[in-house]
């Protein structure tokens, strides 16, 4: 999680492409910036709702024991994408561009 001008944000690195989002989980609002990439998406480090980092989209629900549920969060509230934006690499820092 970093801290930002336009708040804070989930940053980190997807088989070598940069990305940057929203840092609440759209379930309970933990920190996605303390989760962790696993599969090609930011996991929540909650409860384990993975999210697409290039869409901002919920891919899976929450697990554990939430998982009889993770399919009604994923459909509501789940269904609020988590906002993306544009980033590089430069000097071997994540920035925002634009």
């Amino acid at each position: 999680m970093v801290e930002t001008p336009a708040g804070k944000m989930a940053v980190g690195m997807v088989d070598g492409t940069p990305f940057a989002t929203s840092n609440r989980c759209r379930h309970l609002l933990a920190s996605l910036g303390e989760g962790k990439v696993v599969d090609g998406c930011l996991e929540c480090p909650w409860h384990g709702a993975r999210y697409d980092v290039s869409s901002g989209e919920m891919v899976l629900g929450p697990q554990g024991a939430f998982k009889p549920i993770a399919g009604a969060v994923k459909s509501t509230l789940g269904a609020r994408k988590l906002k993306t934006y544009p980033v590089e690499v430069r000097d071997g820092a994540i920035w925002l561009v634009g």
